[in-house]
């Protein structure tokens, strides 16, 4: 029996289908195209499949309407349920030449113009109008067609009532109508038509980023006349104002739209004459256009004369040293005066815009008192400089504006490199508003700014002609400084910036002019906060990352000998141990800063005695107990609370615990002084055989003793009365359970040796 032959295009038939069906349907051959289907066992398989034909990816039915084959719509719509075809989103040239991705057939069908066969999709498919595309999110065919300016498209929906000229609208957070697009893109003839439709002028979009965004204000603020006068005509609402407050025309006068501001002012559009001023100042720049300026003159001189003819006189500020001591044009006459003066017309602005947003609490006259002050430093005009920075200081404030010094440092630094005398009560004044800036949402930066005036303040010092006055201002002000014990959210103190490199990246305003004169870790600064704040200044400060005092940062970071040096002259503690379980000296590898540390005694604290009893030697806390009498106990365990975490044992952690917290309840203390964190315990320490009561009497009273609710305080108290301690001075310091401690002290002779 001989074998059968089969023919190799039956092997491979089911891959020629999608496109012999492709071509059926691209050339409108309708009847046989219905006729393959029937013969198809799976024709639903290639209904609802998409297939690449070039750049574009398109299904039976998206051909059939990009073609406009009504009939073929039809077919195809009959041999597969609608749900599996019409919504099939695929890739296709629409318009433009453009690949529009996500398009359905609807789109295809709308696109190309062939209504017919969008009126058979929508009806007899029940293809969804309301339908996005990949490329425009959030845009129904309306709204699409809309920004399209596909008015053919518009006018089918519309008047097949597919969709609603002001119920339709996009699906994102603004709701625009038709209306609203079209005007913003200045499409006249689809904003007429729409007009015609009934829609609604005056509806508003829902985006509360721009409040009230009608379609006029958005012809408005994207210079479309025609659009405006159609809307206009149409009777839309020409009194409404942006977010900001503006108006139709301070709108149109801040984005230059030239011929709306005259539009507006020939139909007197405008609510008052203020309003008007405000337009023409948002136009002034001091390199305006002839053009501009002409605009600006036309806009004041129409101004003054409404003011004239509605008999309303302008309630001028107060004269300024600022403003050359200058008052506002109250005639045409005077405004013509000055026309050719640039920096006068500057003024007049200045104290149009003064006189108006103050009352309003407007940003708007800070932006020009900006460029104004810019203007004058320019012109090394740096005193007047200073009054106009002084005077905007208050403006932020007024206005509740972020506000900061670092122009001010900016200007002195100018001063500096331009080798001029720096007034030194001027100074002194700008730099006591540090204490005004009270938002702890910006502390950190009012900090680094008071130190920058710090590091100014020496350059001042040296100035020629300085007296004995001035510099005794200088040192109250940093005084005043260190007194206030300013910290940033991380807790570092004046201290910790002034030895730290990455201060020098806080210094970000205009940092060219700035850095040639401002850098850390700065020597000189720490000098002057040590010689005027040491008595408020806790050398011994952790910041909140790592728990590193100004010495950790300085020994890690730059290991700055002088400093280095400084500090431990000042009384720093050299180990004081940082979250790593390190102490500074752990960070240097220079021998001779290495040297430094060793040579160092350290300082005998009657604190660190304490708590090294308790962290080296690990004593059993029942014999201190017992040794020392309770009172004792808990004055020590108070003032090193995270001493207990140093006890390996429970019942030592326990007994702490508790003095610790008797010591609070019963001596009402609110808060322990920095002074007494554990980073401050000395780890390298060996135990005296003795104390010395009197030379610890400074000791004591950094336990913080004095600070207690009831105010007793033991500066003049003696330590020692008649060779033994003096029982007032116990008293001073526990007050209510003085008989209780002179007892322990008393009955305890032998072992209160120890």
């Amino acid at each position: 029996m001989m074998d059968e032959v089969f023919s190799l295009d039956i092997l491979y038939a089911d891959e020629y289908v999608p496109e012999q069906l492709y071509q059926l349907a691209r050339q409108g051959l309708c009847s046989q195209l219905d006729a393959r289907l029937h013969e198809l066992s799976n024709s639903t398989e290639y209904l609802a499949a998409l297939t690449w034909h070039g750049q574009e990816q398109l299904s039976l039915l998206m051909v059939a309407a990009l073609n406009g084959y009504d009939d073929i719509v039809r077919v195809l719509l009959t041999h597969c349920d609608s749900t599996h075809q019409i919504e099939l989103k695929g890739q296709v040239i629409l318009y433009d030449a453009k690949l529009v991705k996500g398009a359905t057939a609807l789109y295809c069908a709308c696109y190309r113009g062939h209504f017919t066969v969008a009126k058979t999709l929508i009806e007899l498919g029940q293809a969804n109008v309301k339908q996005d595309i990949r490329d425009h999110p959030y845009y129904p065919l309306f709204i699409h067609a809309t920004i399209m300016n596909r008015q053919d498209i518009v006018h089918f929906l519309l008047e097949n009532k597919y969709a609603d000229v002001n119920e339709t609208k996009s699906n994102d957070c603004d709701e625009s109508t038709a209306l609203i697009c079209a005007a913003s893109r200045g499409y006249t003839s689809l904003v007429k038509y729409l007009i015609e439709n009934g829609a609604d002028v005056n509806y508003s979009s829902r985006n509360q980023n721009f409040r009230s965004t009608t379609a006029i204000m958005c012809a408005t603020r994207c210079g479309h006349i025609d659009a405006l006068r159609l809307l206009y005509n149409a009777g839309a609402n020409t009194n409404i104002t942006h977010i900001t407050e503006d108006t139709l025309l301070v709108i149109a006068a801040k984005n230059k739209h030239y011929s709306i501001v005259n539009f507006l002012l020939e139909q007197s559009i405008y609510n008052t004459v203020d309003d008007l001023e405000l337009a023409a100042c948002s136009l002034f720049d001091i390199s305006s256009s002839v053009e501009q300026m002409n605009v600006v003159f036309d806009l004041l001189r129409i101004a003054l004369q409404k003011r004239q003819l509605l008999q309303i006189p302008k309630v001028c500020i107060q004269s300024m040293d600022i403003y050359n001591y200058e008052q506002e044009c109250q005639t045409i006459d005077e405004l013509d005066r000055i026309k050719a003066d640039h920096d006068r017309i500057f003024i007049e602005i200045l104290l149009i815009q003064e006189r108006i947003c103050s009352s309003r609490k407007d940003i708007t006259i800070i932006k020009s008192l900006e460029n104004y002050s810019d203007r004058l430093a320019d012109k090394k005009e740096f005193d007047k400089c200073l009054n106009v920075y002084i005077h905007m200081f208050y403006c932020y404030q007024q206005t509740n504006i972020n506000n900061n010094l670092a122009r001010f440092v900016w200007l002195y630094c100018k001063m500096l490199t331009e080798n001029r005398i720096i007034p030194i009560h001027r100074f002194i004044q700008v730099c006591y508003l540090t204490f005004d800036l009270t938002e702890t949402k910006y502390i950190e930066r009012t900090i680094c700014n008071a130190l920058f005036f710090v590091i100014i303040a020496i350059k001042i010092l040296e100035q020629k002609g300085i007296t004995k006055e001035e510099q005794t201002l200088i040192y109250s002000w940093i005084r005043d400084l260190c007194r206030h014990r300013l910290t940033t959210p991380s807790g570092q103190t004046l201290l910790h910036l002034c030895v730290d490199e990455n201060t020098n990246y806080t210094l970000n305003f205009r940092r060219r002019d700035t850095i040639i004169h401002i850098k850390f870790p700065n020597e000189s600064a720490l000098r002057l906060l040590l010689a005027c704040g040491n008595r408020w200044l806790d050398l011994d400060e952790i910041e909140s990352s790592s728990s590193d005092t100004p010495l950790h940062i300085i020994c890690k970071r730059n290991r700055d000998q002088k400093i280095i040096k400084l500090l431990l002259n000042s009384g720093c503690h050299m180990d004081c141990v940082n979250k790593d379980g390190k102490i500074p000296s752990d960070y240097v590898y220079d021998k001779e800063i290495k040297a430094l540390f060793t040579t160092k005694p350290t300082p005998d604290r009657l604190k660190c005695f304490c708590a090294r009893i308790i962290a080296n030697k690990r004593l059993n806390t029942a014999n201190i107990v017992n040794g020392f009498g309770e009172g004792t106990l808990i004055l020590i365990s108070s003032c090193f609370s995270y001493a207990i975490d140093l006890c390996s044992e429970k019942e030592q952690h326990s007994t702490l615990n508790a003095g610790k917290c008797t010591m609070l309840l019963e001596y009402h203390m609110n808060k322990l002084p920095a002074t007494l964190r554990i980073s401050q315990i000395i780890s390298k320490f060996e135990v005296p055989k003795k104390f010395n009561l009197t030379k610890t009497a400074k000791d004591l009273k950094d336990f913080g003793i004095h600070s207690l609710k009831v105010d007793k305080h033991i500066e003049d108290l003696s330590l020692e009365r008649d060779g033994k301690i003096n029982p007032d001075f116990h008293k001073g310091i526990f007050l209510d359970n003085y008989e209780l401690f002179e007892s322990n002290i008393q009955h305890d002779g032998q072992k209160k040796k120890k």
